[in-house]
């Protein structure tokens, strides 16, 4: 199961070994990463950019960008059919989840819109396992960090530049930076990636620098200040991290038992003195009207609580189901506004416990990894389980077809499932007596 060799640093080096595939992969990694969202040709959603209707050209446009996507996600899976069969075990309930969705057509209030955009984040779901068995994590990590690099400076171009597409249209946000995003919140959640990616990578002293204040300044900019909150955790995780890594494997159980429980303690602290905590950060109580969509939202979940309403499928605007909502609410909405909801409401309960087995999957199957001596390679896969849950309880970010959410969880339980794999083999060479220096790895070292 040899997997590409990584990149030796981000630069000059790592440009003289970048391929077609590489370039290919940076492009569909900035599509997800802006939603589909491309300035000046942006679907209806993501017309907060301008805060103009979209225009029959820019429908066109979007829906062929989107065609180009599915396109070239279907020649790298058939360059590479073999690899992903052979891989495919590393894809566990997240596969059976993709599956479900294409199946929610049938039971779907509007069957086209979810046989369309099913079919899109089934592809998703290939380019996810794709990048885990075609590249490295290393690799995997410089193709990320490279595309965020590109995006967070067209993001400072576009705001400077052309304010009119570059900066936050809705009000109370005017000033804001979005760039190349659909809306500032779209462009904090990407620097948080973005800087989790980096502070998973090791390059340079100097590249990792000038990346990182990069990405904060455009994170600090975009005046995203749930971003800013995540950012804080992701550094503080980092740093917990690195102290973890420093403790011999056989004293990290009690240690990560510890931090388990801080962070329950931590969550429970945070639900019952919610109110005081949204003050400090300057919101209100109602998380701007978000508990309201939340109460609706869940009356709609218990008339199709089983199966849900298809993927896609539920938020028609001022028809079918949805209109209940955006009349109870009297303003429109176009998500649940809440990740988990969001699946339940779509796919239902079995669609949700689908998310959780695999959810819990990983964990267990990373769990052993960081107890092991190869916590090094598993920073990445910490930040992405952690910031998956994390924003998912006020935003939905896992299941829009042309999101990157979904595919950087795709990839990170496909890597935890093949790193486990290759943790087993390297266990029972060491039970039959076989040296170290023969087991030729198939992880790269990040």
């Amino acid at each position: 199961m040899q997997r590409d060799k990584g990149f030796a640093v981000l630069g000059a080096p790592w440009l003289s070994r970048v391929g077609v595939e590489e370039v290919l992969c940076i492009c569909l990694l900035a599509f997800f990463s802006m939603q589909g969202s491309i300035p000046g040709i942006a679907p209806n959603q993501a017309n907060e950019m301008t805060n103009t209707a979209a225009t029959g050209l820019m429908k066109a446009v979007g829906i062929g960008s989107q065609v180009l996507v599915n396109g070239a996600i279907c020649v790298l899976a058939c360059l590479h059919l073999r690899r992903l069969w052979r891989f495919s075990f590393a894809m566990q309930w997240a596969a059976a989840l993709a599956l479900f969705t294409v199946c929610s057509t049938l039971w779907s209030q509007d069957a086209i819109t979810t046989a369309r955009r099913s079919a899109a984040f089934a592809l998703a779901t290939l380019f996810g396992l794709y990048m885990a068995s075609r590249f490295k994590i290393r690799r995997q990590l410089l193709l990320l960090t490279s595309t965020m690099a590109a995006l967070a400076l067209a993001t400072a171009v576009l705001a400077i530049f052309a304010p009119s597409i570059g900066l936050e249209a809705s009000t109370g946000h005017f000033g804001n930076w979005q760039g190349v995003f659909t809306q500032k919140n779209a462009c904090g959640r990407a620097m948080v990636f973005a800087t989790a990616a980096l502070l998973s990578l090791r390059v340079a002293l100097v590249v990792r620098l000038g990346c990182l204040s990069l990405f904060l300044f455009v994170l600090v900019m975009s005046g995203s200040r749930g971003a800013w909150m995540i950012e804080g955790m992701v550094l503080v995780c980092y740093a917990a991290l690195h102290v973890l890594r420093h403790f011999r494997p056989s004293s990290r159980s009690l240690l990560l038992f510890a931090s388990v429980m801080t962070i329950v303690a931590a969550t429970v602290a945070a639900w019952i003195y919610f109110p005081l905590l949204a003050g400090i950060v300057g919101r209100d109580s109602t998380l701007t009207g978000r508990t309201a969509i939340w109460q609706q939202v869940w009356i709609a979940i218990l008339k199709h609580p089983i199966l849900g309403y298809g993927f896609a499928a539920f938020w028609q605007g001022m028809k079918g189901e949805s209109y209940n909502v955006i009349l109870a609410l009297r303003f429109v909405v176009f998500h649940a506004h809440n990740g988990f909801l969001e699946i339940w409401l779509e796919l239902g309960a079995a669609g949700l416990l689908l998310f959780f087995l695999s959810y819990l999957r990983a964990w267990s199957k990373l769990w052993g990894i960081l107890r092991s001596d190869e916590i090094g390679n598993a920073f990445w896969m910490v930040f992405v389980l952690i910031l998956v849950a994390v924003y998912d309880l006020d935003e939905n970010t896992l299941l829009p077809f042309n999101g990157l959410f979904w595919t950087l969880y795709v990839g990170a339980v496909a890597n935890i499932e093949i790193m486990a794999l290759e943790q087993r083999r390297r266990l029972q060479r060491r039970s039959h007596g076989v040296n170290e220096v023969e087991c030729v790895p198939t992880h790269a070292m990040v």
